[in-house]
């Protein structure tokens, strides 16, 4: 049994980042780049008006100003601003040349002879100017970057409309156990349901990766290898829930490896998730997973999800947050690191939730994320401030 930053090393060193493929600006939410993306123009590309107001020289604030023209956005000034006089103009409109500000409409009044007075007290500049936020040349994303709904905005100015971003991993998905039925199945009285393959399946997906569920494989060496064989051969990782603790029934580590897997470990000191297997081939890779769903989930987020990022060229950060703890946390054992889930209360304080153990499959409904105890510690006392893993 190894401790769990070193199953974590093992793992990540053995990630072989796939290849890049091109997809269209709108498909590229999600992924992974694998290209810098450099800018072509200028953000903004003129000195840009930010208010509905009158563009005018800062010196002549305290006298009444001629109009001149009104400046649309898209459209350019076709008079420079002189002296005692100012351009009406909307937001996103270049700025004529000779105004220093713009001053908005909501402090402005009309004269009689139609002329515009300012009637605030001060002013700012309410002009961006050409280039604040980017020139041309500029690298605005980097390799490894993963591409979220402000970036497709980046990548829309840039021009960019095929983007290189690496390759999904196909994510093979199975079950195991004579226990499980599939979910439209009423389980008889020595049945249950099989709930980890399609979360499992969700976290996949969610980790941007492609999952394929290949099914319930029974405890028998048949079952396995028909399984085990056609989710190496149809997919780059393979993840298996159940059968793989010391159990008469847990056969899978001895068929990971008639099918060619080198077995790297298969028991990590953290709790949930002992009895967590990895083992690779030269192109592939596999994860036998623990059955309780309390872990099988934890294990995914702690040490899949990283691994599945670093196929795809990019180094997940999980969201930690450091708060106080609302209340006292205790377990029994101290031997192994152990995570549990939590919420955040309202005050900003982490609280308990109804957690019976790794098999309650729905506490993990109701939490926020997950917060750890360290190896030999029984209790995190009240106010404590440790970090919890957001998961939601």
């Amino acid at each position: 049994m190894i401790p769990f930053s070193e199953a974590f090393d093992i793992v990540q060193q053995s990630t072989r980042p796939l290849p890049a493929e091109s997809v269209t600006l709108r498909e590229a939410c999600g992924r992974i780049l694998a290209q810098d993306i450099d800018t072509d123009v200028a953000m903004p590309p003129f000195d840009r008006v930010m208010v509905d107001g009158y563009a005018c020289r800062r010196e002549d604030l305290d006298q009444p100003l001629t109009v001149l023209e009104t400046v649309a956005a898209g459209h350019p000034p076709t008079q420079a601003i002189q002296p005692g006089t100012c351009s009406k103009i909307m937001t996103g409109a270049a700025a004529p040349d000779g105004a220093d500000c713009v001053f908005m409409v909501e402090y402005s009044a009309e004269d009689a002879d139609g002329r515009i007075r300012f009637t605030g007290d001060a002013t700012n500049d309410n002009i961006s100017p050409y280039g604040k936020h980017m020139v041309p040349g500029d690298t605005l994303l980097t390799v490894g970057h993963c591409i979220r709904p402000p970036d497709s905005a980046v990548l829309a100015t840039t021009g960019c409309t095929s983007v290189q971003v690496a390759k999904q991993p196909r994510v093979g998905v199975i079950a195991t156990g004579d226990e499980l039925v599939e979910p439209e199945c009423t389980p008889n009285a020595t049945q249950i349901r099989n709930s980890n393959a399609y979360q499992l399946c969700a976290q996949v997906e969610a980790s941007g990766c492609i999952a394929q569920y290949v099914g319930i494989a029974m405890d028998t060496t048949e079952s396995l290898q028909e399984h085990i064989s056609r989710g190496l051969r149809e997919n780059d990782v393979l993840l298996l829930s159940g059968g793989v603790s010391m159990g008469e029934f847990d056969l899978v580590p001895g068929m990971l490896k008639k099918n060619g897997l080198h077995i790297l470990f298969d028991r990590v000191a953290i709790q949930p998730g002992k009895p967590t297997t990895f083992g690779v081939t030269d192109t592939k890779y596999c994860f036998g997973l623990p059955g309780n769903p309390v872990a099988t989930y934890t294990i995914f987020e702690l040490l899949v999800k990283p691994f599945l990022y670093a196929l795809m060229g990019h180094t997940y950060e999980p969201l930690d947050i450091r708060l106080p703890l609302g209340e006292p946390f205790t377990r029994k054992s101290a031997g192994r690191e152990a995570w549990v889930p939590a919420v955040i209360r309202p005050g900003g304080t982490i609280g308990k939730v109804d957690y019976h153990g790794s098999a309650h499959i729905n506490a993990l409904c109701h939490a926020h994320g997950l917060i750890a105890f360290p190896k030999g510690v029984t209790t995190l006392e009240e106010g404590r401030v440790i970090a919890i893993r957001l998961t939601r």
